[in-house]
């Protein structure tokens, strides 16, 4: 009887430990994941800044939308702040781009010249790019912020310092995201 309460006890033990182990594996494998994907999207973000900077310069040089342009070099001057600041700040920042660039879009003339298109394409690849990396980092921070809720994660998050992170969601996404994936955890 007293051989039976021990290897229980032992047994009780190891399987904590090991759950234990894994749960913090888990949080490290999935932080360094969740740096990683922050890291894409800083390149991202990078990337399409210089793309905004070759569009302007494409559009000063030809004299182009010369009221659009200059609200336009307002936002994007304000982008790298608004990246400081944090994912909601960095959002309302691409959605007030976005609408400076679509009223910049429409003040253009049907037929561009040739530097102006290319601007344009590598301006249109950048955001391409931001939106892939972008979903792929709020799907990684919705499994991290979920994951954070459990019992065990929680308490092991705590000691080790991870804490809960914010998702990267353009005001006119936020609704479709909850729709797909519930409410929005952060």
């Amino acid at each position: 009887m007293a051989m039976t309460v021990v290897f229980i006890a032992v047994a009780l033990v190891l399987g904590g430990a090991f759950a234990w182990w894994r749960t913090a594996s888990r949080l490290r494998r999935t932080a360094a994941k969740l740096d990683r994907a922050w890291a894409e999207v800083e390149q991202a973000l990078a990337a399409r800044l210089a793309a905004l900077k070759e569009f302007l310069a494409a559009l000063k040089s030809l004299g182009l939308v010369p009221e659009a342009r200059k609200e336009l070099e307002e936002v994007v001057d304000s982008l790298p702040r608004a990246q400081a600041e944090g994912p909601r700040a960095l959002a309302h920042a691409d959605d007030r781009l976005r609408v400076v660039l679509w009223a910049a879009y429409n003040g253009l003339p049907r037929e561009r010249p040739e530097r102006l298109r290319e601007a344009q394409n590598r301006l249109a690849e950048a955001e391409d790019e931001l939106d892939i990396v972008r979903r792929r980092y709020n799907q990684l921070a919705v499994d991290w912020n979920l994951y954070l809720g459990r019992t065990w994660p929680r308490f092991l998050a705590r000691r080790r310092g991870f804490e809960r992170v914010e998702l990267y969601l353009l005001p006119s996404q936020e609704e479709e995201f909850i729709r797909r994936h519930g409410p929005v955890v952060s």
